[in-house]
Protein backbone atom coordinates (compact mmCIF):
# COMPACT_ATOMS: atom_id res chain seq x y z
CA UNK A 1 0.00 0.00 0.00
CA UNK A 2 1.04 3.60 -0.67
CA UNK A 3 1.02 5.80 2.42
CA UNK A 4 0.33 9.50 1.75
CA UNK A 5 2.81 12.05 3.11
CA UNK A 6 1.97 13.25 6.61
CA UNK A 7 0.15 16.56 6.85
CA UNK A 8 2.14 19.47 8.28
CA UNK A 9 1.12 22.90 9.60
CA UNK A 10 0.30 25.22 6.73
CA UNK A 11 -0.50 22.45 4.25
CA UNK A 12 -3.37 23.15 1.85
CA UNK A 13 -6.44 20.96 2.34
CA UNK A 14 -9.17 20.90 -0.30
CA UNK A 15 -12.74 20.93 1.04
CA UNK A 16 -15.20 19.20 -1.26
CA UNK A 17 -18.83 18.00 -1.26
CA UNK A 18 -18.83 14.74 -3.24
CA UNK A 19 -22.19 13.58 -1.83
CA UNK A 20 -24.97 15.64 -0.24
CA UNK A 21 -25.20 19.45 -0.10
CA UNK A 22 -24.38 21.78 2.76
CA UNK A 23 -27.34 23.35 4.54
CA UNK A 24 -26.01 26.87 4.05
CA UNK A 25 -22.86 28.96 3.61
CA UNK A 26 -22.39 29.04 7.39
CA UNK A 27 -21.48 25.36 7.33
CA UNK A 28 -18.71 26.06 4.82
CA UNK A 29 -17.41 28.91 6.98
CA UNK A 30 -17.47 26.60 10.02
CA UNK A 31 -15.60 23.92 8.11
CA UNK A 32 -12.88 26.36 7.06
CA UNK A 33 -12.51 27.48 10.68
CA UNK A 34 -12.21 23.85 11.80
CA UNK A 35 -9.48 23.13 9.26
CA UNK A 36 -7.57 26.27 10.26
CA UNK A 37 -7.81 25.23 13.91
CA UNK A 38 -6.02 22.02 12.91
CA UNK A 39 -3.20 24.12 11.47
CA UNK A 40 -4.02 23.60 7.79
CA UNK A 41 -5.08 26.04 5.07
CA UNK A 42 -8.57 25.28 3.68
CA UNK A 43 -9.27 25.56 -0.04
CA UNK A 44 -12.97 24.98 -0.84
CA UNK A 45 -13.75 23.38 -4.18
CA UNK A 46 -15.51 25.68 -6.59
CA UNK A 47 -18.68 23.58 -6.32
CA UNK A 48 -18.42 22.90 -2.58
CA UNK A 49 -21.57 24.91 -1.77
CA UNK A 50 -23.62 23.82 -4.79
CA UNK A 51 -27.02 22.13 -4.47
CA UNK A 52 -28.91 19.99 -6.95
CA UNK A 53 -31.78 18.40 -5.03
CA UNK A 54 -30.24 15.90 -2.60
CA UNK A 55 -26.84 16.20 -4.30
CA UNK A 56 -24.12 18.85 -3.94
CA UNK A 57 -24.23 19.77 -7.61
CA UNK A 58 -24.22 17.57 -10.69
CA UNK A 59 -22.15 14.41 -10.92
CA UNK A 60 -19.72 16.21 -13.22
CA UNK A 61 -19.34 19.12 -10.80
CA UNK A 62 -18.74 16.88 -7.79
CA UNK A 63 -16.25 14.68 -9.64
CA UNK A 64 -14.50 17.76 -11.03
CA UNK A 65 -13.87 19.15 -7.54
CA UNK A 66 -12.37 15.85 -6.43
CA UNK A 67 -10.19 15.52 -9.52
CA UNK A 68 -8.98 19.11 -9.44
CA UNK A 69 -7.82 18.55 -5.86
CA UNK A 70 -6.26 15.19 -6.75
CA UNK A 71 -4.31 16.74 -9.64
CA UNK A 72 -3.15 19.88 -7.79
CA UNK A 73 0.38 19.39 -6.39
CA UNK A 74 -0.22 22.17 -3.84
CA UNK A 75 -3.12 20.27 -2.24
CA UNK A 76 -1.89 17.80 0.39
CA UNK A 77 -5.23 16.66 1.75
CA UNK A 78 -8.81 16.22 0.51
CA UNK A 79 -11.42 16.49 3.27
CA UNK A 80 -15.13 15.86 2.70
CA UNK A 81 -17.41 18.57 4.01
CA UNK A 82 -20.23 16.12 4.72
CA UNK A 83 -21.69 12.76 3.71
CA UNK A 84 -25.29 12.25 2.62
CA UNK A 85 -25.70 10.48 -0.70
CA UNK A 86 -24.01 10.55 -4.09
CA UNK A 87 -20.44 9.25 -4.01
CA UNK A 88 -21.34 5.96 -5.75
CA UNK A 89 -22.54 7.99 -8.73
CA UNK A 90 -19.07 9.40 -9.44
CA UNK A 91 -16.73 6.46 -8.73
CA UNK A 92 -16.23 5.82 -12.44
CA UNK A 93 -15.18 9.43 -13.02
CA UNK A 94 -12.46 9.80 -10.38
CA UNK A 95 -8.79 10.17 -11.34
CA UNK A 96 -7.17 7.31 -9.43
CA UNK A 97 -3.97 7.62 -11.46
CA UNK A 98 -3.45 11.18 -10.18
CA UNK A 99 -3.53 9.87 -6.60
CA UNK A 100 -1.07 7.10 -7.42
CA UNK A 101 1.30 9.70 -8.81
CA UNK A 102 0.77 12.25 -6.04
CA UNK A 103 -0.62 10.56 -2.89
CA UNK A 104 -2.49 12.76 -0.44
CA UNK A 105 -4.64 12.35 2.67
CA UNK A 106 -8.31 11.68 1.87
CA UNK A 107 -10.69 11.95 4.83
CA UNK A 108 -14.41 11.38 5.44
CA UNK A 109 -16.98 8.83 6.55
CA UNK A 110 -20.58 7.68 6.00
CA UNK A 111 -21.30 8.02 2.24
CA UNK A 112 -17.55 8.63 1.70
CA UNK A 113 -17.16 4.89 2.32
CA UNK A 114 -17.48 4.34 -1.44
CA UNK A 115 -14.73 6.80 -2.40
CA UNK A 116 -12.35 5.79 0.40
CA UNK A 117 -12.45 2.11 -0.47
CA UNK A 118 -12.40 2.71 -4.23
CA UNK A 119 -9.29 4.88 -3.93
CA UNK A 120 -7.60 2.31 -1.70
CA UNK A 121 -8.39 -0.46 -4.21
CA UNK A 122 -7.77 1.44 -7.46
CA UNK A 123 -4.87 3.68 -6.42
CA UNK A 124 -3.34 1.43 -3.74
CA UNK A 125 -3.51 4.39 -1.35
CA UNK A 126 -4.29 4.35 2.37
CA UNK A 127 -7.36 6.53 3.03
CA UNK A 128 -8.94 7.73 6.26
CA UNK A 129 -12.37 7.01 7.73
CA UNK A 130 -12.88 9.92 10.08
CA UNK A 131 -14.64 13.25 10.69
CA UNK A 132 -16.19 15.45 8.01
CA UNK A 133 -15.19 19.10 8.10
CA UNK A 134 -18.61 20.78 8.21
CA UNK A 135 -20.61 18.55 10.53
CA UNK A 136 -18.28 16.66 12.89
CA UNK A 137 -17.44 17.84 16.38
CA UNK A 138 -13.69 18.52 16.60
CA UNK A 139 -13.37 17.80 20.29
CA UNK A 140 -9.90 17.38 21.82
CA UNK A 141 -10.28 13.59 21.57
CA UNK A 142 -11.32 13.72 17.91
CA UNK A 143 -8.48 16.10 17.04
CA UNK A 144 -5.94 13.92 18.87
CA UNK A 145 -7.10 10.81 16.99
CA UNK A 146 -7.04 12.65 13.67
CA UNK A 147 -3.54 14.03 14.21
CA UNK A 148 -2.33 10.62 15.35
CA UNK A 149 -3.51 9.16 12.04
CA UNK A 150 -2.60 11.81 9.45
CA UNK A 151 0.26 13.84 10.98
CA UNK A 152 2.56 11.27 12.59
CA UNK A 153 4.44 8.59 10.65
CA UNK A 154 4.29 6.01 13.42
CA UNK A 155 2.03 3.02 14.11
CA UNK A 156 -1.24 4.24 15.60
CA UNK A 157 -1.20 1.56 18.28
CA UNK A 158 -4.14 0.22 20.25
CA UNK A 159 -7.68 1.60 20.43
CA UNK A 160 -9.37 0.07 23.49
CA UNK A 161 -13.15 -0.31 23.51
CA UNK A 162 -14.83 0.62 26.80
CA UNK A 163 -18.31 -0.60 25.88
CA UNK A 164 -19.60 -3.19 23.46
CA UNK A 165 -19.64 -6.96 23.51
CA UNK A 166 -17.80 -9.97 22.17
CA UNK A 167 -19.82 -11.95 19.63
CA UNK A 168 -17.07 -14.42 18.75
CA UNK A 169 -13.77 -14.45 20.62
CA UNK A 170 -10.32 -14.76 19.12
CA UNK A 171 -7.53 -12.77 17.53
CA UNK A 172 -6.92 -11.85 13.91
CA UNK A 173 -4.74 -9.64 11.72
CA UNK A 174 -5.35 -8.23 8.27
CA UNK A 175 -5.76 -5.14 6.12
CA UNK A 176 -8.48 -2.76 7.31
CA UNK A 177 -11.49 -2.33 5.02
CA UNK A 178 -14.96 -1.03 5.68
CA UNK A 179 -17.17 1.87 6.60
CA UNK A 180 -20.90 2.45 6.33
CA UNK A 181 -22.83 -0.81 5.97
CA UNK A 182 -25.37 0.58 3.48
CA UNK A 183 -22.56 1.56 1.11
CA UNK A 184 -20.72 -1.74 1.51
CA UNK A 185 -23.91 -3.63 0.64
CA UNK A 186 -24.74 -1.22 -2.18
CA UNK A 187 -21.40 -1.84 -3.88
CA UNK A 188 -21.97 -5.62 -4.09
CA UNK A 189 -22.06 -6.74 -7.72
CA UNK A 190 -20.30 -3.61 -9.00
CA UNK A 191 -16.67 -3.20 -10.13
CA UNK A 192 -16.13 -1.34 -6.84
CA UNK A 193 -17.26 -4.13 -4.50
CA UNK A 194 -14.88 -4.27 -1.54
CA UNK A 195 -12.45 -7.21 -1.40
CA UNK A 196 -12.50 -8.65 2.12
CA UNK A 197 -10.34 -11.78 1.83
CA UNK A 198 -7.82 -11.76 4.73
CA UNK A 199 -9.19 -8.36 5.82
CA UNK A 200 -10.34 -6.87 9.09
CA UNK A 201 -13.76 -5.43 8.31
CA UNK A 202 -15.20 -2.53 10.28
CA UNK A 203 -18.79 -1.37 9.85
CA UNK A 204 -21.02 1.40 11.17
CA UNK A 205 -24.57 2.53 10.47
CA UNK A 206 -27.16 5.13 11.39
CA UNK A 207 -30.96 5.17 11.41
CA UNK A 208 -31.54 1.64 10.07
CA UNK A 209 -33.89 -0.82 11.82
CA UNK A 210 -32.48 -4.23 12.84
CA UNK A 211 -34.24 -6.03 9.97
CA UNK A 212 -32.53 -3.68 7.50
CA UNK A 213 -29.16 -4.38 9.13
CA UNK A 214 -30.03 -8.07 8.74
CA UNK A 215 -30.82 -7.59 5.05
CA UNK A 216 -27.54 -5.82 4.32
CA UNK A 217 -25.43 -8.35 6.20
CA UNK A 218 -27.31 -11.17 4.47
CA UNK A 219 -26.63 -9.55 1.09
CA UNK A 220 -22.90 -9.49 1.87
CA UNK A 221 -23.04 -13.12 3.02
CA UNK A 222 -24.90 -14.31 -0.09
CA UNK A 223 -22.50 -12.42 -2.36
CA UNK A 224 -19.54 -14.34 -0.96
CA UNK A 225 -17.97 -11.15 0.36
CA UNK A 226 -17.18 -12.76 3.74
CA UNK A 227 -15.21 -15.66 2.23
CA UNK A 228 -11.72 -15.61 3.71
CA UNK A 229 -12.53 -12.70 6.05
CA UNK A 230 -10.14 -12.45 9.02
CA UNK A 231 -12.33 -10.63 11.56
CA UNK A 232 -14.92 -7.92 12.18
CA UNK A 233 -14.93 -4.82 14.39
CA UNK A 234 -18.43 -3.36 14.61
CA UNK A 235 -18.59 0.37 15.23
CA UNK A 236 -21.53 2.45 16.35
CA UNK A 237 -24.98 1.71 14.92
CA UNK A 238 -26.73 4.85 16.08
CA UNK A 239 -30.54 4.85 16.18
CA UNK A 240 -30.59 1.30 14.80
CA UNK A 241 -32.18 -0.61 17.68
CA UNK A 242 -35.78 -1.50 18.49
CA UNK A 243 -37.78 1.73 18.63
CA UNK A 244 -41.33 0.87 17.56
CA UNK A 245 -44.10 -1.68 17.93
CA UNK A 246 -43.90 -2.74 14.28
CA UNK A 247 -43.31 -6.47 13.81
CA UNK A 248 -40.16 -5.79 11.74
CA UNK A 249 -38.59 -3.85 14.59
CA UNK A 250 -38.96 -6.51 17.27
CA UNK A 251 -35.55 -8.23 17.15
CA UNK A 252 -32.89 -6.32 19.13
CA UNK A 253 -29.85 -5.23 17.15
CA UNK A 254 -27.49 -7.27 19.34
CA UNK A 255 -29.35 -10.45 18.45
CA UNK A 256 -29.39 -9.54 14.75
CA UNK A 257 -25.61 -9.03 14.74
CA UNK A 258 -24.97 -12.28 16.60
CA UNK A 259 -27.34 -14.17 14.29
CA UNK A 260 -25.79 -12.88 11.06
CA UNK A 261 -22.11 -12.80 12.13
CA UNK A 262 -21.69 -15.24 14.99
CA UNK A 263 -21.33 -18.33 12.79
CA UNK A 264 -18.64 -17.00 10.44
CA UNK A 265 -15.85 -18.58 12.48
CA UNK A 266 -13.89 -15.34 12.83
CA UNK A 267 -13.43 -12.91 15.75
CA UNK A 268 -16.28 -10.40 15.99
CA UNK A 269 -16.94 -7.68 18.57
CA UNK A 270 -18.95 -4.48 18.92
CA UNK A 271 -18.31 -1.08 20.46
CA UNK A 272 -15.58 0.50 18.29
CA UNK A 273 -15.72 4.31 18.31
CA UNK A 274 -16.37 4.47 14.57
CA UNK A 275 -19.38 6.07 12.90
CA UNK A 276 -22.00 8.76 13.37
CA UNK A 277 -20.87 9.84 16.84
CA UNK A 278 -19.14 12.89 18.26
CA UNK A 279 -16.07 11.13 19.68
CA UNK A 280 -15.08 9.12 16.62
CA UNK A 281 -11.68 7.67 15.78
CA UNK A 282 -9.84 8.23 12.52
CA UNK A 283 -9.18 4.80 10.99
CA UNK A 284 -6.77 4.15 8.08
CA UNK A 285 -8.34 1.99 5.38
CA UNK A 286 -5.64 -0.12 3.78
CA UNK A 287 -3.36 -0.27 6.82
CA UNK A 288 -2.54 -3.54 8.58
CA UNK A 289 -4.36 -4.01 11.88
CA UNK A 290 -4.98 -6.62 14.58
CA UNK A 291 -8.03 -7.28 16.73
CA UNK A 292 -8.60 -9.20 19.93
CA UNK A 293 -12.33 -9.78 20.17
CA UNK A 294 -12.11 -11.30 23.63
CA UNK A 295 -10.87 -8.09 25.24
CA UNK A 296 -12.25 -5.87 22.45
CA UNK A 297 -9.22 -4.04 21.13
CA UNK A 298 -8.28 -2.75 17.68
CA UNK A 299 -4.57 -2.15 17.04
CA UNK A 300 -3.14 -0.38 13.97
CA UNK A 301 0.19 -2.10 13.44
CA UNK A 302 1.86 0.29 10.99
CA UNK A 303 2.04 4.00 10.17
CA UNK A 304 -0.79 5.33 8.00
CA UNK A 305 1.31 8.20 6.56
CA UNK A 306 4.89 8.52 5.42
Amino acid sequence: MIRPPALHPGDIVALISPAGPLADEAELVRACEAVRSLGFEPRPGRNAARRDGYLAGSDDERARDFNEAARDPQVRGIFALRGGYGTMRILHALDYEALRNDPKVILGYSDLTAILNAVTARAGLVTFHGPVAALSQFTPEVVAALRRAVCIAEPLGTFPIEDGATITGGRASGILRGGNLSLLAGLVGTPYAIALREAILFVEEVGEAPYKIDRMLTQLRLSGAFAGLAGIAIGQCRDCDVDSEHVYAQMPLARTLADRLGDLGVPVFTGARIGHIDEQWTIPIGARASIDAGVRTLRIDEPAVS
